[in-house]
């Protein structure tokens, strides 16, 4: 029934009419390639029909499902796939102007419904015939697809074929997957099976952008032939290297890599010669030092001279250790301005940017930067967001009603090299602070910045830091992630400067402490008139040190109490002057109040932010005090 679905939308899609799936009728917005080119020395991509330059601005389809207790990528999982809920979000898209999606195919690749073929050998029809299906939803609802391969399957026979290349020179899996004859063979296998499945379903190839031979390709540095430093081994390509060479042993790396690229592409254009082929990467981490990576080794500089590829896939990340013009440096991609590059994972992870508003701003600056060196194409890691117990995850695109979403949509913000305006709740984004110590390498700026990177006094408390909000401004709440080591018992007072200089404690912190905790001060009515946050550290077992503060604003309600002291006056544990006492209020100072009991010995007693108390006739008060809620 599926392909005589497929072949009557096939036929409709040459007389310019094709009937989705829904039951509407719409004239088919893809019924052609899209191809690369050279102008001026610059590789670009354009449409074949219109002659038009084409910029591919879209997303990572990570189609999370629960399978077995665990989130994993299955879109064409035989027992979950749902044709609709592909639809429903590839019409969201392209209504907001997007034009591009980037699926992985194979993720799924274990058991009897997935790719492998569940009686042995090959690839399952079913789970063919989903990927088909799609393609035809994308041709229909004008997204262009970038079809990704992440690896070998674990079944159908592949995996045994690739790793029968290794022994104590090749270290099995990915050393001796691309570096030995059988683990091209595996993948040539494996792609051949691909390319005849679709050839017989009359796959609509025309709504591709291309194919991924690889999500992201890398050796594992510390396993052979990278760890070995004395003997000669000869490659998948016919070619002996000795190792004892540095050169040589760079050129093995990525002459191997060329080869299994360029043997694998034959196979995929002896089936469709028109189509696009590129494959992923993610930066070297030279000749600029970088943590990305780890252990695994990427070398791509040499490869625009080595290989077959129509255009390059290299992912970069904002808020990491090196910029956007480093990571093209290492890439290699400056002296090789001819060919298309996109950057086909692009996010804010969400350990680093504290809200979606912050997460924008830095997309939106390491994407313009990007323009300037040479990147024609940008796809969001990932439409949907990562379920939390994943961790590690990026800001979903359609989290927070589609902030993301609805920010860099094409019909909003038309050219993606342009910097646009985005707001943010943060009052302190970007503020300039100042601290009573600074280390060199980390400065105030890290505090007020929206990301991880900290700034650190370099000595134990007391220390204290202060961020100017440049105009009085209405606060409701203010956020401290903590930078410490080791973990323990930490003491913050953290005051609020009004614009006449006079302090507002807010609340006193005391309790143990960990490194990335958020620590969180909010005011249920809102203190106006508030110029600066200041923060001290009175106890730690660390240096001093803080990742980002955030102060958000809002108005509504009654004002907030405030009470004064008008001499040097105790805070005390209970409401009664019997209790301990906790603290000290300097005279002058100011506390937020936000509650009141009346005492056994008839006083009102004001409750403080931190659960302390100071007795109603040493202060003066302001704002609306006699309404706060009794508290026992």
């Amino acid at each position: 029934m599926k392909y005589l679905i497929l072949m009557l939308c096939l036929g409709m899609l040459i007389s310019g009419l094709t009937t989705t799936l829904s039951g509407h009728a719409q004239e088919t917005p893809i019924a052609n390639r899209i191809a690369v080119r050279v102008v001026d020395g610059e590789g670009e991509f354009y449409n074949t029909m219109t002659g038009e330059t084409f910029v591919p601005r879209g997303v990572n389809f990570i189609d999370w499902k629960m399978v077995g207790g665990g989130y994993y990528d299955y879109p064409f999982h035989v027992g979950l796939y749902d044709a609709e809920h592909i639809r429903t979000h590839f019409r969201a898209l392209a209504e907001r102007g997007y034009n591009t999606g980037r699926i992985f195919f194979d993720h799924c690749n274990t058991g009897t419904l997935c790719i492998n073929n569940p009686d042995g050998r090959g690839l399952n029809p079913v789970y063919i015939d989903n990927i088909v299906e799609t393609m035809q939803i994308a041709g229909e609802e004008g997204i262009y697809l970038l079809l990704t391969s992440n690896d070998l399957p674990d079944e159908g026979g592949y995996w045994d074929i690739s790793n029968q290349g290794a022994n104590e020179t090749f270290e099995g899996y990915r050393n001796a997957h691309y570096l030995t004859e059988p683990g091209v063979r595996s993948a040539k296998i494996y792609w051949e099976d691909l390319m005849q499945a679709f050839t017989e379903r009359n796959a609509p190839t025309e709504v591709l952008l291309g194919w991924s031979l690889l999500n992201e390709q890398w050796y594992f540095k510390k396993q052979p032939p990278l760890s070995l430093n004395t003997g000669a081994v000869t490659t998948a390509n016919g070619e002996t290297y000795d190792l004892s060479d540095p050169e040589q042993k760079r050129a093995m790396l990525v002459e191997g890599i060329a080869y299994y690229i360029n043997e694998v592409s034959a196979v995929i254009r002896e089936y469709d010669p028109e189509t696009l082929i590129t494959t992923g990467f993610f930066a070297p981490q030279f000749p600029n030092p970088t943590e990305t990576g780890g252990d695994w080794y990427v070398d791509t500089a040499l490869l625009f001279d080595l290989t077959t590829l129509d255009f390059y896939d290299f992912h970069a990340y904002p808020g990491g250790d090196i910029d956007v013009v480093s990571v093209a440096e290492n890439f290699g991609m400056l002296d090789h301005p001819e060919y298309p590059v996109i950057m086909g994972e692009v996010g804010a992870f969400e350990h680093i940017y504290a809200g979606s508003d912050l997460a924008a701003i830095a997309l939106n600056e390491w994407i313009t930067t990007s323009c300037t060196v040479g990147f024609d194409g940008w796809l969001f890691w990932d439409y949907f967001g990562a379920p939390s117990i994943i961790g590690d995850s990026a800001w979903g695109m359609v989290e927070d009603d589609s902030f993301l979403l609805d920010v860099f949509a094409p019909v909003n913000q038309p050219d993606a090299c342009l910097l646009i305006d985005i707001p943010t709740h943060n009052l302190a984004f970007r503020r300039p602070a100042t601290a009573s110590r600074s280390l060199p390498q980390e400065p105030t700026s890290n505090l007020t910045d929206g990301s991880d990177a900290q700034w650190g006094a370099g000595e134990h408390p007391p220390h204290w830091i202060m961020i100017d909000l440049e105009e009085p401004q209405t606060i409701r709440e203010v956020t401290l992630q903590v930078a410490q080591y080791p973990a323990g018992v930490t003491t913050h007072q953290v005051w609020a400067q009004l614009s006449d200089g006079r302090y507002v404690l807010l609340q006193t912190m005391t309790g143990n402490t960990n490194d990335n905790e958020v620590l969180s001060v909010t005011l249920e009515r809102p203190l106006p008139d508030v110029q600066a946050i200041r923060v001290d550290t009175l106890e730690s077992p660390s240096w001093v040190a803080w990742k980002e503060i955030s102060v958000f604003g809002g108005d509504g309600g009654d004002a907030a109490c405030v009470v004064w002291a008008t001499a040097n006056i105790n805070l005390r544990e209970q409401p009664t002057t019997g209790s301990a006492a906790v603290g000290q209020m300097p005279a002058g100072r100011g506390a937020y109040i936000d509650g009141q009991t009346m005492g056994e010995d008839g006083f009102v007693w004001w409750h403080l932010l931190g659960d302390v108390w100071v007795r109603s006739d040493v202060v003066e008060v302001s704002g609306e005090c006699e309404s706060l809620p009794a508290i026992n």
